[in-house]
């Protein structure tokens, strides 16, 4: 469950990208949203279930999602990233 203020909150990185914050009043938890949409293939992994997080998105939109997580596929462009999944250190 969501706070229940209409207020916003974001991190700031270093190249201006914000990182939206959400308070969670219920189970005290925040959570930390990239500045990007994360868009990763459920093909990549052995998995049964993927969990998608949908914040404020449109309904058109949340179907395309779904359609596309079922898919097996993944979101491309400058709005998305693999959240550095294949990154080597």
């Amino acid at each position: 469950m969501r706070c229940s203020t209409e207020n916003e909150y974001y991190l700031k990185d270093r190249l201006n990208m914000k990182f939206k914050i959400m308070p969670d009043n219920v189970q005290t938890v925040t959570t930390i949203f990239n500045s990007k949409t994360t868009s990763i293939s459920p093909k990549d992994f052995k998995i049964d279930c993927a969990r998608i997080d949908i914040i404020d998105e449109s309904i058109e939109e949340i179907n395309n999602i779904i359609k596309t997580v079922k898919q097996g596929s993944r979101f491309e462009g400058k709005d998305f990233t693999n959240g550095n999944l294949n990154r080597e250190i």
